[in-house]
C-alpha cells in the first residue's frame, strides 16, 4: 500500500525568513528545526491531517523499523487514543507486505516520551516544529481555496457586466497574473523548475506564498466588483503584492 504523500517544495517571491526555510532539495523546513541534523523530519498529509510514518520515525531516530512498530503496538494508552492517532497500513518490501503506521502529532508526542537523551530531545523538538508548520500550511491552503471560489464568482459578474471575456481566457489569465506575482515568475516556469504539474501549484506553495495569494485574491474580488479594467487591476495588484512582501519581510 502506498502512503499518500503531499510534500511541499519550491521558493518564490513570498518567501519570508521568519516563516520557513528550504533545504537543498527544495523541501520545506519549519522554523526552529535544527538543520545540522543528518535528516529532516518527514511530515506528510494523509486524509487531510498531518502525520508522520513509523518508517520515517525509524529513519530519523536511527532505530529498526520493527522495533518502532513493536513500541507503537505496546504503548500503554487507551484503545480510543490508539485508534485516533495510530493508523495501521501495509507497505511492500522485498516482495513481502509488512505492517507500518501513520502517526499523528499527538501519537508521536505520546510514543516519543520514551526517547531520552540530549540528541533525542532535539530530534523531538524538530519533529513537533514540523508538525506545527504543516498544520499552518493546511490552514493557509484552505483559505486560498475559499478565496479562489469567491474570485471565480467575481470574475463571472465582471464578464457579464463588461463583456471582457479575453477570448474566453479571462479567469485563466487572472489566475496566471496572481500566481506570477506570488512566485516571482510565470507559473509554468516555476512548475517546471520544481518538477510539478502546473495544476498543482497551490499544493506546493509554502505558507507565505499561500497567505499572499489569498490576500491578492480577496483584493482582486473587490476590484472586479468595481469593474476595474484588466490593466488597472494588474497595476494595483502588483503594488499590493510589493507592499505585502515588504511588510512581511520586515516582521
Amino acid at each position: 500500500m502506498k502512503i499518500e504523500d503531499m510534500t511541499l517544495a519550491g521558493q518564490g517571491i513570498a518567501q519570508s525568513e521568519s516563516s520557513n526555510d528550504f533545504n537543498s532539495d527544495g523541501g520545506t523546513v519549519a522554523v526552529g528545526v535544527d538543520r545540522n541534523t543528518l535528516m529532516l523530519p518527514e511530515v506528510i498529509v494523509v486524509n487531510g491531517e498531518p502525520v508522520t510514518t513509523s518508517q520515517a520515525i525509524a529513519r530519523y531516530f536511527e532505530r529498526d523499523h520493527d522495533k518502532v512498530v513493536s513500541r507503537i503496538e505496546k504503548l500503554d494508552c487507551s484503545a480510543d487514543f490508539f485508534t485516533r492517532n495510530f493508523w495501521r497500513v501495509k507497505f511492500e518490501h522485498s516482495g513481502r507486505y509488512l505492517t507500518a503506521y501513520n502517526v499523528t502529532k499527538d501519537g508521536f508526542t505520546f510514543m516519543a516520551m520514551g526517547f531520552t537523551g540530549k540528541k533525542a530531545a532535539a530530534f523531538k523538538e524538530n519533529y513537533i516544529a514540523q508538525f506545527n508548520y504543516m498544520s499552518n500550511w493546511m490552514n493557509e491552503r484552505i483559505e486560498t481555496k475559499s478565496e479562489m471560489r469567491s474570485m471565480a464568482d467575481a470574475m463571472k459578474g465582471y464578464i457579464e457586466r463588461t463583456g471582457d471575456i479575453q477570448n474566453s481566457y479571462a479567469y485563466s489569465n487572472e489566475c496566471t497574473c496572481l500566481n506570477s506575482l506570488v512566485l516571482g515568475m510565470h507559473p509554468r516556469v516555476w512548475a517546471k523548475q520544481n518538477g510539478i504539474p502546473v495544476r498543482q501549484l497551490r499544493d506546493h506553495m509554502n505558507t507565505d506564498q499561500l497567505a499572499l495569494l489569498a490576500y491578492l485574491e480577496s483584493r482582486d474580488c473587490a476590484l472586479l466588483d468595481l469593474d476595474t479594467t484588466t490593466d488597472e487591476r494588474k497595476a494595483k495588484l502588483t503594488k499590493l503584492a510589493q507592499r505585502w512582501l515588504a511588510k512581511h519581510l520586515e516582521d
